[in-house]
C-alpha cells in the first residue's frame, strides 16, 4: 500500500486553499474520520482509491503526496 507524505499533503491542501480537512472530505468523498486518521494520527497508508481521490481533488500527481521509498542499497550507504 503506498504511504502518503503528510506534509507533502498538507502544502498541497495549502495551495488549493483547502484550509479545513472538512473542505477536503466534501471535495473528494471520503469520511472525515479517515482523513482524520490520515492527517492527525499518522495512518499514512493508504488503498490506491484514496490517493486517487486525493489526487483528482487536489490537482496534483500521485508522486506528489507520496513517500518514495529509497533507493535499494540506500541504507547499506550504497546508491
Amino acid at each position: 500500500m503506498p504511504k502518503l507524505d503528510i506534509s507533502s499533503l498538507r502544502q498541497m491542501m495549502t495551495r488549493r486553499n483547502l484550509l479545513f480537512k472538512h473542505q477536503l472530505t466534501n471535495l473528494i468523498g471520503i469520511s472525515y474520520e479517515r482523513l482524520t486518521q490520515i492527517i492527525a494520527d499518522g495512518d499514512v497508508e493508504v488503498d490506491e482509491d484514496t490517493v486517487h481521490r486525493l489526487c483528482t481533488g487536489l490537482e496534483c500527481e500521485r508522486g506528489d503526496i507520496i513517500k518514495t521509498p529509497p533507493p535499494a542499497g540506500a541504507d547499506r550507504g550504497v546508491v
